[in-house]
């Protein structure tokens, strides 16, 4: 457990499979982590080490010889994570190899980036060139206007400060990008996700993100079983093969134009991994196989989930999130009355048919859903200004806290009761 705030309501670790638990530096404390890793290598050899986040995983590359020593890793060298996760070099490539991307743009200023916005055309997304030890700015912002455009690029400068050791070696990496932005970006995110191993076995499966938080940029909290498009899965492997990259991978695309346009390229465990598991991938334990070169078993276990063919009406979601989102948007007026309705009926199909996933709730252990939801609950509570922007408007606006919002925050403690 790196570093969290909130260790003590970490849901993973009041799970009843859970055996043992450590508490690290964040990863923002790039310096002290890495230290308390060795530290703990030296203690306990033999452990898999694999990153959960692009802090981590740029993090464990960069130091790869050093932890190599104590810990079993299976990842490519920094250069190659770096070629990915920031996304200047990420678009270069994508060019260079014919994989479509949508328009995007890396202006140096304020005046670049509003001749950039006139260019695209509005509305455009603002944000960050990569979340590498990134210490603010969050995923983007929407911005539909120059004035908007020029308040969140002045936040966003100011607020997605990066710490010094990814500075030296990503120039500019503080200055905002512009992309394109898709309407359809809300429900039609689709992802390709899996595992490569370096000698060029693949496994795969395919999603539609249907709902996330906040509605129009954000983290994935529902999402649907749908067929490995094989163009799309080609072009992920292409970009493998020109990084160097292999292991578990998630890659994002839009549909546009009947095409799929890449937009982002995550190298390490991700957010819906339980979707995949549940979907007979089972990514750490392949991770766990590669990284101690246990081939044969290896083999036989990627065979094995190359070979299944289940997955229809599966769905993945985040239960209390999902209820919780449909409730304040509701009481908001930000979610119709039959758009709740169509959601939940959603949520209700699948569960029927025993086909929903959930990363957090488990009927055999459920003190782990317990916490996260009181979690949740305390995050609302202690910064309220999130919880207005991510889950009762879904990151539209006013900026501003109106008349409307603060009843509705007010009101928040007696709707948890």
């Amino acid at each position: 457990m790196a570093g969290d705030p909130l260790e003590l309501s970490a849901p993973a670790r009041w799970s009843k499979y859970v055996t043992r638990w450590e508490s690290a530096p964040s990863a923002l404390k790039a310096t002290q982590l890495v230290d308390w890793l060795l530290e703990f290598g030296r203690r306990n050899p033999g452990h898999v080490l694999y990153p959960t986040s692009d802090d981590l995983a740029w993090l464990f590359a960069e130091h790869s010889a050093e932890l190599g020593a104590f810990y079993h890793l299976y990842q490519p060298g920094a250069a190659s994570l770096l070629k990915l996760l920031d996304k200047r070099s990420l678009k270069s490539i994508c060019d260079e190899l014919g994989i479509p991307t949508p328009p995007t743009l890396f202006p140096e200023t304020a005046r670049e980036a509003l001749r950039g916005a006139e260019e695209l055309g509005y509305p455009v997304l603002l944000k960050p060139r990569t979340q590498v030890l990134q210490k603010g700015g969050g995923k983007g912002h929407i911005v539909r206007s120059a004035a908007e455009l020029q308040f969140f690029y002045d936040k966003l400068l100011a607020a997605a400060a990066h710490e010094p050791l990814i500075r030296e070696h990503i120039s500019g990496v503080h200055q905002p990008m512009l992309q394109g932005y898709r309407e359809v970006a809300a429900e039609r995110v689709y992802s390709i996700s899996g595992f490569l191993s370096h000698d060029g076995q693949v496994v795969a499966r395919a999603a539609r993100k249907v709902l996330q938080r906040p509605r129009r940029v954000g983290v994935g909290i529902c999402f649907e079983a749908a067929p490995v498009d094989e163009q799309a899965l080609n072009d992920v492997l292409r970009l493998c093969r020109a990084t160097g990259y292999y292991g578990v991978f998630e890659v994002e695309f839009l549909r546009h134009d009947d095409r799929l346009e890449l937009i982002d390229f995550n190298p390490r465990f991700y957010g819906q991994l339980a979707f995949d598991i549940g979907r007979e991938l089972p990514l750490p334990h392949l991770v766990w196989l590669a990284a101690q070169r246990r081939e044969a078993e290896l083999q036989e276990e990627v065979a094995r989930a190359q070979a299944w063919q289940g997955g229809d009406g599966l769905v993945y979601c985040n239960r209390f999130t999902f209820s919780l989102m449909l409730t304040m948007q509701s009481i908001s007026g930000r979610m119709t009355s039959a758009e709740v309705t169509r959601w939940r009926e959603w949520l209700r199909r699948s569960r029927n048919r025993e086909k929903a996933v959930d990363a957090m709730y488990s009927a055999n252990d459920v003190a782990p859903g317990v916490v996260s939801a009181f979690r949740e609950l305390s995050r609302a509570l202690r910064h309220p200004r999130d919880f207005y922007r991510q889950v009762i408007v879904g990151g539209l606006l006013p900026l501003l806290f109106d008349d409307e919002a603060l009843e509705l925050l007010s009101s928040l403690p007696k709707l948890i009761a």
